[in-house]
């Protein structure tokens, strides 16, 4: 009976110790990766596939977060929009985040075009690789004056 529990903690030591040097996260590379959704023309094709309104305190849209998509690249990046254009002492910024991998982007990432500061409107990121099965959600903001209003889409 000894012989036979150590046979069997041995082969469970053993599967878990190779278990565990199996699983490793990391981050996905892709040619899109961090790219300008005008690289390749990938924007001439876009979607909004998801959308969700940037709401203040009282519940007042004051904007709208988006998750595009481009059929053509397989590639999503985030926009938000800002129902008047943002007044000084606030910023707004939008997010990409790719589900499979953590992979993120701002407007203000390489690729971007830099978050909306006084009198914009509008930012986007750079994009991320989403085809199937990966999927990727976007996420937007709007701060200042010790303020802080976010919204997230869902997943496409």
């Amino acid at each position: 009976m000894k012989k036979i529990w150590a046979k069997v903690s041995s082969i469970l030591l053993l599967s878990l110790i190779l278990l565990n040097m199996g699983i490793s996260a990391h981050a996905e590379n892709h040619s899109y990766d961090g790219k300008s959704p005008n690289y390749n023309n990938c924007a001439s094709s876009a979607t909004t596939k998801k959308s969700t309104n940037l709401l203040n305190q009282n519940n007042q849209k004051i904007g709208k977060v988006e998750l595009k998509f481009s059929s053509t690249c397989k590639t999503a990046w985030a926009k938000i929009t800002m129902d008047k254009a943002v007044t000084k002492g606030y910023e707004a910024n939008a997010e990409i985040t790719r589900n499979t991998d953590g992979k993120r982007y701002s407007c203000g990432s390489s690729g971007g075009n830099g978050k909306v500061v006084a009198g914009q409107t509008s930012c986007y990121t750079p994009m991320v690789y989403d085809l199937d099965p990966r999927t990727s959600y976007a996420f937007g903001k709007y701060y200042g004056n010790g303020y802080i209003y976010s919204a997230y889409t869902g997943s496409y």
